[in-house]
């Protein structure tokens, strides 16, 4: 399950982001933890990836910063971890990858009822 936090980017966040080169999409206003529910440390949401640079907005309930990162070492594994290297917690899959389980679960749900 993912922390339910989210942040509401404030301008200059904003304009960082809309600084990076143009490759990168625009990035949302208000972005929502990635990270697993009841971690420790900081809260954090990807703003934008360019090349191998990962931008994390991270914040508490009294601040927050923009840091740059690189894919977790499980990004290319079987977890297919879509966080940060070092990052709190476990691994979270990318969106991609929890699609992918999610129908085979379906999949076999479909093929166990109909036995």
């Amino acid at each position: 399950m993912i922390c339910p936090a989210r942040i509401t980017l404030d301008a200059a966040q904003l304009a960082f982001f809309n600084g990076l080169p143009a490759e990168a999409p625009s990035v949302q206003s208000e972005l929502g933890c990635e990270l697993e529910c009841g971690h420790e440390g900081s809260h954090a949401a990807l703003g934008q990836q360019v090349e191998t640079t990962m931008w994390w907005i991270q914040w508490t309930l009294s601040a927050s910063e923009i840091n740059p990162y690189t894919w977790c070492p499980e990004h290319r594994s079987k977890h297919e971890c879509s966080l940060f290297d070092g990052h709190p917690g476990g691994h979270t899959p990318s969106a991609h990858h929890a699609e992918e389980m999610n129908r085979f679960s379906e999949d076999q749900r479909g093929a166990t009822s109909s036995r």
